[in-house]
């Protein structure tokens, strides 16, 4: 079967696990999602953070929205990497940029487009993706297996697009607020969160300088088209906070879009339900408009 993108997602997909970089001589995996069948013409390819707090959770988080994107004629690479309390900010983003690297680096055995690649990333991992999309070059440092089996850090870590479902986007500001609901019973998660914000980033300073609003806002980030999912039932991050990401985005004269879930609560995207198939379809339509046309 010929591939093309197809947002009515015609295709049947394949998985396969592949080291994509190593640490300290240890090897981190990826997750590949493709469509099967021959590409009529190099693919887009998406590079997916998890969420979980910056502590926990692996690549398989994204199990519905890696298959939904790549029976729709996408390759989708879902990362494993480096998280709290073990290691600290930034290792999360430099292992983000270097399975961006990756993709490029293996763009012939992959039949991708190296000039079409975007970033997606759910609660912490979309606040990852968007740290690492709006600031090029500046988380570099991990090792990336090449194609003959060598390790290499150079490389490229732009992206043409990037999509993050319900956000984390300004860690220290949902860090404060889980902290003031510590004892609250409508935030059960608020100890954990609590815990895990500082388990990765250590303190208040690095959480404030890790604020993807902050980077926008200071005129020192580049503002690509953005997607930004957002549940009206997050009991996990303020509204507040994708407001004022979507604000400072906008500002800043970048693109952004925001599609609301009415019903639906922080993680959707981890369970098949009639809002992740919605969520999936927005994408779809993101990514042919943003990247697979760009």
């Amino acid at each position: 079967m010929s591939i093309r993108f197809d947002a009515s997602a015609p295709y049947e997909v394949e998985e396969s696990d592949v080291p994509f970089a190593k640490v300290d001589g240890k090897d981190f995996l990826a997750r590949v999602y493709r469509p099967k069948g021959t590409p009529a013409a190099p693919l887009a390819a998406v590079v997916d953070v998890h969420g979980g707090a910056w502590t926990r959770l692996d690549r398989t988080a994204g199990v519905h929205h890696g298959r939904g994107l790549a029976a729709s004629g996408l390759v989708v690479v879902s990362l494993d990497f480096r998280q709290g309390p073990t290691h600290k900010h930034p290792a999360m983003a430099q292992d983000a940029a270097a399975g961006v690297r990756w993709v490029r680096a293996h763009a012939q055995r992959l039949q991708v487009d190296p000039t079409r690649v975007a970033l997606l990333g759910q609660s912490s991992g979309g606040h990852i993706a968007l740290l690492v999309a709006v600031q090029p070059g500046v988380f570099g440092g991990t090792p990336v297996v090449m194609p003959d089996g060598s390790l290499g850090t150079g490389g490229d870590d732009t992206v043409a697009c990037v999509l993050a479902a319900y956000p984390v986007a300004d860690p220290l500001r949902r860090h404060r607020f889980m902290a003031e609901h510590r004892d609250d019973p409508k935030f059960p998660n608020a100890p954990r969160l609590v815990e895990s914000s500082v388990g990765y980033f250590g303190s208040d300073a690095v959480m404030s300088e890790a604020s993807v609003t902050r980077v926008v806002a200071s005129g020192r980030a580049r503002v690509l088209p953005a997607w930004i999912a957002q549940p009206e039932l997050d009991d996990n991050v303020p509204e507040d906070i994708p407001e004022a990401l979507v604000s400072a985005w906008e500002k800043a004269g970048g693109h952004v879009e925001r599609q609301k879930f009415p019903v639906a609560k922080h993680g959707f995207l981890g369970q098949e339900s009639v809002d992740t198939t919605k969520a999936i379809a927005g994408m779809r339509d993101f990514i042919g408009r943003h990247l697979v046309r760009a």
